[in-house]
């Protein structure tokens, strides 16, 4: 590691690793950290080894999903890379519009090689009966149609493995080094640096500000935490899938139809989409056994995702255990998990809405499994506890820069107010350049 990096970025999913190209492209010397491997190509990332890495849970439950490996939770990202609408911004009180995130969604897009599918006719015609609106879905590509991951960009071959950070080292408002453990060699490591990029995910962003005493200005950080409510199901039809269907031509979303008018209106604030994904082979999701014996190949798979619009409320939240360490000694986060009168409502809704688009796709003989009811939390798509305002209290500038520590920035989900209506990897994305060429502008890159 060179003696004292220009930035170091902490997290090489997504966002870090777009981040930190970012900041090499304008001539900064960029040390990029990960806690995890870099796994070899088509590897999947395995389970996060919960008794190593533990954390603990106040309230209803939470299932955290987390990948301990460069290239992140692209590990089991299905590619959906969908702008956030312009209702987002305005009724999460977002600091700006969709319009300051264009140009960042377009150099977002390009990076991940956006591509946008076909509407099936299939899809087409369950629309235009249901009087929604349903687009062909947008998917992050590479040339021949693999799935984009950041693991394959100079950057990510380049980063540190194995050294979760654990804590920023900090003077009069600026920060110093990151101090990280080193797995390997068991035992910490202090990486002096003229500025700080957090990208580790909103819960492990929070639990390393939380652990670095940032006084008056962090008192919010860890507050506002949001995720999706997630109504998942999976309709099987008797009927051989297609072969060799692409999923940007089999798949579609259906935008959020709640919440745009007086007409529309729910007695909740926010909105959801649905994601559809099929038909595909039973075999191709695992469920032969959910089919009649011998009869997989006559059977076919249609998927359905209800993502709920999640904001800030009292009781989410994120904190520190200190009767809970992990391998590196530091305290385990502590998530605390409520629901609101709003949520519920909500949930109602997006269990209605994947009922009657299910009973619009089937034919005689199809039956609806259940498989993730909206008020189980932990979507995985965690927001919101370092959120970004004009002024203080947000932990956060519209930038992403750090109020408590002038040359940190954030530039993954914990700055989002609220969890969208939709998949969030592409609006992080957009977030996440934003940020960076607002760190390489105040600490002299190009």
């Amino acid at each position: 590691m060179p003696d004292v990096a220009d930035v170091v970025v902490v997290g090489a999913g997504p966002a870090g690793c777009l981040t930190a190209q970012r900041l090499e492209e304008r001539g900064l010397a960029v040390t990029l950290l990960d806690a995890g491997p870099r796994l070899p190509a088509k590897t999947r990332a395995p389970e996060v080894d919960r008794r190593i890495w533990p954390f603990s849970v106040e309230g209803d439950g939470f299932d955290w999903y987390r990948v301990r490996a460069v290239g992140g939770r692209a590990h089991l990202w299905g590619s959906w890379s969908h702008r956030f609408p312009d209702n987002v911004f305005r009724r999460g009180g977002w600091p700006f519009g969709r319009r300051a995130l264009d140009r960042h969604y377009a150099a977002a897009e390009a990076q991940i090689g956006l591509k946008r599918g076909v509407l099936s006719p299939r899809f087409e015609a369950v629309a235009t009966a249901l009087e929604l609106t349903m687009v062909p879905k947008a998917g992050a590509r590479l040339r021949g149609g693999a799935v984009w991951t950041p693991r394959l960009l100079p950057v990510a071959r380049r980063a540190r493995q194995h050294l979760p950070a654990t804590r920023l080292e900090h003077s009069r408002g600026r920060v110093q080094a990151v101090v990280a453990w080193d797995l390997r060699r068991e035992r910490p490591v202090t990486v002096p640096c003229r500025a700080v990029v957090l990208a580790a995910s909103p819960i492990e962003t929070a639990r390393l500000l939380l652990a670095s005493a940032l006084g008056p200005l962090g008192r919010d950080v860890g507050h506002g935490l949001v995720d999706h409510m997630v109504a998942s199901y999976v309709l099987l039809e008797p009927t051989p899938a297609p072969r060799g269907a692409d999923d940007l031509h089999a798949s579609a979303l259906v935008e959020s139809f709640v919440n745009l008018d007086d007409q529309t209106a729910r007695p909740y604030r926010g909105g959801f989409s649905i994601e559809l994904a099929g038909p595909v082979p039973v075999s191709a999701l695992g469920l032969e056994r959910m089919v009649p014996g011998g009869e997989e190949e006559r059977w076919s798979a249609t998927q359905l995702h209800a993502l709920g619009e999640c904001f800030p409320h009292a009781g989410r939240f994120v904190t520190l255990d200190p009767s809970l360490t992990d391998v590196t000694g530091s305290a385990a986060p502590r998530i605390h998990v409520a629901w609101t009168p709003e949520e519920e409502a909500m949930a109602e809704d997006m269990k209605q809405a994947c009922a009657q688009l299910s009973d619009a796709l089937a034919i005689p003989g199809s039956k609806l499994i259940k498989f993730a009811d909206p008020q189980t939390a932990g979507a995985g798509h965690e927001a919101g506890t370092c959120a970004m305002g004009l002024e203080a209290p947000a932990p956060c500038t519209p930038q992403g820069r750090l109020r408590a520590l002038t040359n940190v920035w954030v530039a993954d989900a914990s700055t989002m107010p609220t969890s969208g209506d939709r998949h969030p990897t592409l609006t992080v994305l957009a977030q996440a350049l934003r940020a960076a060429d607002d760190c390489g502008r105040r600490i002299g890159g190009r």
